[in-house]
């Protein structure tokens, strides 16, 4: 039997006006970033083929910062990111489905989740069947989390949702009868929103943060 054939779809197009800058390049890690060390993983996940990375805000700086490392990445362009996440989903979900590609499976990441390792991801894509109809959802304690991975027969159906919810009407419908994969306890749920977040939660190898965060910056925002 073959492996399923996996792609996989982060969403980084948000302006992330709490950080005034492009979080998705904030230090993790010695010598790299929050969307590179996002990247690492993929890289270093076998079971995912193919990466599509939806930018919008921050498109210049990202695809400048990240050159080499987004060399073999497909990227997908949102000029409509201001109207949030769901947009992203369903502009990357809609470049996919015009490739004439047919994955597997689609597995969908946000990119400020850098707590989404390559163990968890290749046990996502191991659990795909070609021939199962359901999504895998990964579930934390009983409740969906990120990521999740859908079926290109899925498209169609989250592009009709009127996207006020975002995929939260898909998740709830499927996620009884998904196939689920156990995640580590808030590993598939904390992203970074915040400077006290990133702070907190940072790698404490990670490089400095040049100029210092601005006092004024925890406004209503976010990737």
């Amino acid at each position: 039997m073959s492996k399923p054939r996996i792609e996989a779809l982060i969403l980084a197009a948000g302006e992330a006006r709490r950080f005034g800058r492009p979080k998705q390049l904030l230090p993790w890690g010695p010598e790299n970033s929050i969307l590179g060390h996002l990247l690492d993983t993929l890289g270093a996940t076998p079971e995912i083929g193919r990466v599509n990375l939806v930018l919008g805000a921050w498109f210049a700086e990202i695809t400048r910062a990240l050159e080499k490392r987004l060399a073999a990445v497909e990227i997908i362009p949102n000029p409509n990111w201001r109207e949030g996440m769901f947009n992203s989903l369903t502009t990357g979900l809609s470049r996919i489905r015009e490739s004439g590609r047919r994955p597997d499976g689609i597995v969908v990441l946000l990119g400020d989740m850098p707590f989404v390792d390559a163990p968890l991801l290749g046990r996502i894509c191991r659990s795909c069947r070609s021939a199962d109809p359901v999504p895998v959802i990964a579930a934390e304690s009983g409740r969906p989390a990120h990521p999740y991975l859908v079926k290109p027969r899925h498209i169609g159906e989250i592009l009709s949702l009127s996207g006020e919810s975002g995929i939260r009407p898909f998740i709830q419908k499927h996620f009884p009868g998904a196939l689920k994969v156990e995640v580590a306890a808030r590993a598939g749920r904390r992203d970074i929103d915040t400077w006290k977040g990133y702070f907190h939660h940072r790698p404490p190898d990670s490089g400095p943060v040049e100029p210092p965060p601005p006092e004024s910056s925890e406004g209503a925002g976010g990737l």
